[in-house]
């Protein structure tokens, strides 16, 4: 190969790493500003049904359950832009976050649900199936649950959120 071809790959490389580089964070800068946009959404949405409802005279514990829902939704989407966060400012995804996002989901849907068979009391197969669902709700947290433990103990640092520097050690 010619001495010009040898200099033009590790140039072409390095720039084909800065744009790819430069993309990605693009992409989650975009993202980031999305779930803004998302949680700015819901707790809108939150505040105008919440002034509906009590203008429609709903019962407080439906207006409780709706608010209730609301806010682990935004926490959700809280946890969600906190993750993307740390990975533009690390550089690596942690599973610990995804797993609370993941808790806070089911939790969600176990208060929804529970708020559904209190309003309906549906029965035969209905209520079969909502009694399944709770049940492997219920076994979905305490796995989560354990994962988010197992995480925990797996090792210190696994998610600080100040950047580490390479000849640092991870703080106990």
């Amino acid at each position: 190969m010619p001495p010009d071809q040898d200099e033009l790959a590790p140039r072409l490389t390095k720039v084909v790493r800065n744009a790819l580089a430069w993309s990605e964070e693009a992409l989650y800068i975009t993202v980031g500003l999305l779930l803004l946009a998302a949680a700015v959404l819901v707790l809108v949405g939150t505040i105008s049904g919440l002034v509906s409802s009590i203008r429609a005279h709903h019962s407080a514990v439906d207006i409780g359950v709706i608010l209730l829902d609301r806010i682990l939704l935004t926490l959700i989407v809280a946890e969600l832009l906190h993750t993307l966060r740390f990975v533009v400012l690390r550089g690596e995804i942690v599973v610990e976050p995804f797993l609370f996002v993941g808790l806070i989901a089911v939790v969600r849907r176990i208060l929804i649900l529970t708020a559904e068979l209190e309003r309906q009391a549906p029965g035969g197969r209905a209520l079969t199936n909502q009694l399944l669902e709770l049940g492997l709700l219920g076994v979905l947290t305490l796995a989560l649950a354990i994962a988010i433990y197992l995480v925990r103990r797996g090792g210190p640092g696994t998610y600080e959120l100040a950047p580490r520097r390479k000849n640092e050690s991870p703080s106990p």
